[in-house]
C-alpha cells in the first residue's frame, strides 16, 4: 500500500529546524535599529528640505534648522516653518529615546551653502546603537 503523507520524524524534523529559526529571528531582532534608521532618514530629508527652500526663494529669506540635542526644528527668518505635509505650524520632530550631537544651527543661503567652516557630522544614537550623518562645508551635500 502506498500512501502520500508526511512521517511523524519528518514532522518532528522540520518543527525543530522552524523553532531554531524563530529563536535566532527573535535575538536578532532590535526595535532601536529600526527607529534609529528612521530618525536618521527623518533628519536627512529636513535638512535637505531646508537647503531646498533656501534655494527655492534665492535667499531672500534665511532658512535654517536647528538641530538639539533630542530633534530639530525648521525655521524661516527665525520663525516656525509650516509642515508642508500636515499644514501645521512648526515644522518640527523631536525623539526622546534618541540624542543627538553636537548640537547645531544650520543657516542655508540661496545656493544652498550651509555656511560651515568644516564638515559638520551628527551622531544619532539610541543605547548601543549609533548612524551617523555628515553635511558637506561647501555643498551641503548630506550623507
Amino acid at each position: 500500500m502506498n500512501e502520500r503523507g508526511f512521517t511523524l520524524i519528518e514532522m518532528v524534523v522540520t518543527l525543530i529546524i522552524v523553532g531554531i529559526l524563530s529563536t535566532v529571528a527573535f535575538f536578532r531582532f532590535n526595535p532601536a535599529i529600526f527607529e534609529l534608521r528612521g530618525a536618521t532618514d527623518d533628519l536627512v530629508g529636513a535638512i535637505r528640505h531646508a537647503q531646498g527652500q533656501a534655494m527655492n526663494h534665492s535667499g531672500v529669506t534665511a532658512f535654517s534648522i536647528v538641530i538639539d540635542a533630542h530633534g530639530y526644528s525648521i525655521l524661516q527668518d527665525g520663525n516656525p516653518l509650516t509642515d508642508p505635509i500636515g499644514g501645521a505650524v512648526g515644522f518640527l520632530e523631536t525623539w526622546p529615546n534618541i540624542t543627538i550631537s553636537p548640537t547645531a544651527t544650520i543657516v542655508f543661503d540661496g545656493n544652498g551653502d550651509p555656511g560651515l567652516a568644516a564638515p559638520l557630522t551628527l551622531t544619532l544614537a539610541e543605547g548601543s546603537e549609533s548612524s551617523r550623518i555628515t553635511i558637506q562645508n561647501e555643498t551641503g551635500f548630506v550623507e
